[in-house]
C-alpha cells in the first residue's frame, strides 16, 4: 500500500485504515479488499479501496481519492463499499447527502467491476503506484 502515492506530492502515500475483508471468488482463491487511508493526514480525508485476488494486487477502486468510506462487506465474488456523499458546498465536517453504495462485482480474472462512480467533494487528488 505504501507504494500508491499521490501524483502531486509522492511524499504522500496510504496505509491500511481498517482490517482487510476477505471474500471467496467463487472458485478455488479469495478476494481482499481493505481501506486505504492517506498518511500524513491531519483530517482523516482521503481513502481509497485497495483490492487483490489471492496475493497479486488488482488495483484501487477509483485513480483519484474519496474523503471517507464508511464500511467494506462482502459476499462471495463481491464487496459493497458505502462512501461518505457530499454535497459541493458542504464542509469537511458535515456531508449532507445520503451515503452511496458500490457493489464491485468479480469478474472471473478479470478484475471488479463496479455497480456505479465513486463520490469526491473538491478538486480530484489523484493517485499512482510507485515501481
Amino acid at each position: 500500500m505504501t507504494r500508491t502515492v499521490e501524483v502531486a506530492n509522492p511524499s504522500t502515500h496510504f496505509a491500511a485504515g481498517g482490517k482487510p475483508v476477505t471474500t471467496s471468488d467463487r472458485e478455488n482463491g479469495n478476494l481482499t479488499a481493505v481501506v486505504g487511508q492517506r498518511t500524513p493526514t491531519a483530517d482523516g480525508k482521503g481513502q481509497l479501496v485497495f483490492f487483490w485476488h489471492g496475493t497479486k494486487f488488482l488495483g484501487w477502486d477509483a485513480v483519484t481519492e474519496t474523503d471517507s468510506i464508511r464500511g467494506i462487506t462482502a459476499g462471495p465474488g463481491y464487496f459493497t463499499v458505502t462512501y461518505t456523499h457530499y454535497a459541493a458546498q458542504d464542509p469537511e465536517c458535515c456531508a449532507s447527502l445520503p451515503p452511496v453504495t458500490i457493489t464491485y462485482a468479480w469478474q472471473d480474472n478479470d478484475g471488479f467491476v463496479p455497480s456505479g462512480q465513486v463520490p469526491h467533494h473538491g478538486g480530484p487528488v489523484r493517485v499512482k503506484l510507485l515501481p
